[in-house]
């Protein structure tokens, strides 16, 4: 098992290596807040049960509704490019 340090070291790690602003707006103001919110959360056998090997909170955030504004054509054409189709 790894200790706490190195599993901050490598967290930054990949953080810092993340460019797409967008990625990390998300998991600053969306997932990471939610794991951490419900991972605290005691889980009963029903919910294990359920999400046996899953983050806890992430089905959450991750069905959780964006109040983003939706795409210019502009926007969605540029996404479109940037990853690929």
């Amino acid at each position: 098992m790894k200790t706490n340090e190195e599993l901050k070291k490598e967290l930054h790690k990949l953080i810092d290596s993340m460019e797409d602003n967008e990625l990390l707006t998300a998991l600053h103001e969306d997932i990471l807040p939610s794991i951490i919110e419900n991972y605290s959360k005691e889980m009963t056998d029903e919910d294990h049960d359920q999400h046996d090997g899953a983050i806890p909170g992430l089905d959450e955030a991750l069905n959780t509704p964006n109040a983003i504004e939706p795409l210019s054509i502009e926007e969605f054409q540029q996404l479109s490019k940037k990853f690929g189709k």
